[in-house]
């Protein structure tokens, strides 16, 4: 009875996303989304209430849903000021159903199809934007499907294929079917088909060296599409990791496939940070951080599939959630400027505090997420990450020495891209160009902010995963990130008190 329950309801938020699709009335259509994230929401806390999911997947779901709200909100406007054309709409609701369906899915079957589906529509989003955009380039959406898809399918197949051969009769495919709260079925593999398992998977988090992928499609791709496709879909990679380790037994190369990710995330953290810190591209910008992110990423969870805890774990989830929240933003924000401004050039972008004021605070709380303002999401990561190597240093100096190491690495250029982000909102030197927008409408810079705030918000957050003293305790510094966010807003007011926007 709970199965039909927990459909219908799924299918309820379908049919609501598809209704608000041919809704003409702004504040309705709004409303419509609202109700069909909201069931979402509901869907999720459902199935994890009669455990056909986990605690992981109960995290993400929600918090993936009340992001796809506000960029599907933010979709919206941007559609009228990019001028793009409607169909848009609908294939970002849909992609993003797809990616949190992919999250929320109870069994390896349903995550495979999901994910799939979420594939194709990435792939035409990131065609539309090519047809589209005056820059970026134009073979953004055939290195996306060729790469990114065909390797993730490989892997599938891979999986399924494993199912079949390398498992007795009475388990078969009737394993990939069942809920992943079942337990663990161990499925014993040859190191030589273990690549290929995990390669599809690798390639969707963009490590080095198989990112190169990513910075043209993300940057070709509309704002929304870039928003998701970096902050939501690139983690899928870890995510489907953790998945196949619940099926696959890999404890023979533990070690080599803690190093692998742990070499790959230090070189990941190096180019992308490295990379990002020269573009002007604001996408592009934000296309290499992602690839920086992904190395922090893959460090973590290089810590958890070696030191195996509920620290190691959640510190991966948050690290996971602290990509979401700032790169949505940011991405989201670029998506404004090149509307205002028409281009995605930021190097000659100064008191953009006076153009979006509204759009600054969320892009503030991004920023402050990237250096690690105490009180955010992103402080909070860095800080578990670098205790957890400092825990472990008595148990494999060496595995903690170069994981720390890498972090700091992380840390420092993590930092740097924020900064060089932010200056966008102070003044300087005159624009070459003149704005095309002087005031973009709150309807567009209210989305932002929400995407911005969730930075803080999942700190606040922290207590709920793990209600230990230390949590209480950083969730309490969100008031210090709170503090930092109005004195810097207000000064970057008082400065450009006077000017115009430009």
């Amino acid at each position: 009875m709970i199965e039909i329950a927990i459909i219908i309801f799924y299918i309820l938020a379908l049919l609501l996303l598809a209704s608000s699709h041919r809704t003409v009335e702004p504040s309705l259509k709004k409303l419509i989304k609202v109700f069909s994230y909201t069931i979402l929401v509901a869907d999720t806390i459902l199935m994890h209430q009669y455990k056909y999911i986990d605690y992981i997947s109960l995290v993400l779901g929600i918090s993936f849903s009340a992001i796809s709200l506000f960029i599907s909100t933010y979709t919206l406007e941007y559609i009228k000021i990019q001028h793009y054309p409607h169909v848009l709409e609908p294939l970002m609701d849909f992609f993003l159903l797809s990616i949190i369906t992919t999250y929320i899915a109870p069994s390896l079957v349903i995550l495979a199809t999901s994910w799939t589906i979420g594939e194709i529509i990435g792939y035409m989003l990131v065609k539309l934007g090519e047809e589209h955009s005056i820059e970026g380039s134009l073979t953004s959406s055939r290195g996306f499907i060729f790469t990114s898809t065909l390797t993730y399918e490989l892997s599938v197949f891979t999986m399924i294929a494993l199912s079949i051969v390398f498992t007795s009769a009475n388990v078969g495919l009737r394993t990939l079917l069942e809920p992943f709260t079942t337990g663990e079925a161990r499925i014993t593999a040859s190191p030589y088909i273990i690549p290929l398992l995990f390669l599809g998977f690798i390639v969707k988090t963009a490590n080095i060296p198989l990112h190169f992928w990513l910075p043209s499609a993300h940057s070709s791709a509309p704002s929304p599409a870039s928003a998701a496709l970096s902050g939501l879909m690139v983690s899928l990679g870890y995510y489907g990791l953790l998945r196949i380790l619940q099926y696959v037994d890999v404890s023979p190369l533990i070690y080599p496939i803690t190093w692998f990710f742990t070499v790959v995330g230090l070189l990941s953290i190096l180019y992308g940070g490295l990379q990002a810190i020269q573009q002007r591209d604001a996408k592009k910008l934000l296309a290499y951080s992602t690839i920086a992110t992904d190395g922090f990423i893959s460090l973590l969870f290089a810590h958890y599939i070696t030191f195996p805890s509920p620290t190691t774990l959640w510190t991966l989830i948050l690290g996971i959630l602290m990509h979401a929240a700032y790169k949505t933003t940011l991405f989201s924000e670029a998506g404004l400027i090149e509307a205002i401004y028409g281009t995605r050039y930021i190097h000659g972008v100064r008191v953009f505090t006076a153009t979006a004021p509204l759009s600054t605070l969320g892009g503030l709380m991004a920023v402050f997420t990237l250096v690690g303002v105490p009180g955010t999401i992103g402080f909070i990561v860095k800080i578990f990450s670098i205790f957890n190597c400092i825990a472990i240093y008595s148990e494999d100096h060496v595995v903690s020495l170069t994981l720390l190491l890498g972090i700091t690495l992380y840390i420092a250029l993590s930092a740097i891209v924020g900064l060089k982000y932010a200056q966008i909102y102070i003044g300087g030197k005159p624009l070459k160009i003149p704005s095309l927008i002087e005031s973009p409408d709150n309807a567009i810079q209210l989305p932002i902010t929400a995407l911005g705030s969730l930075n803080i918000v999942f700190n606040l957050a922290l207590p709920v995963l793990q209600p230990t003293e230390v949590s209480y305790v950083f969730s309490s510094s969100s008031l210090i990130s709170l503090l930092a966010l109005f004195t810097i807003y207000m000064n970057f007011k008082a400065a450009t008190r006077g000017v115009a926007p430009r």
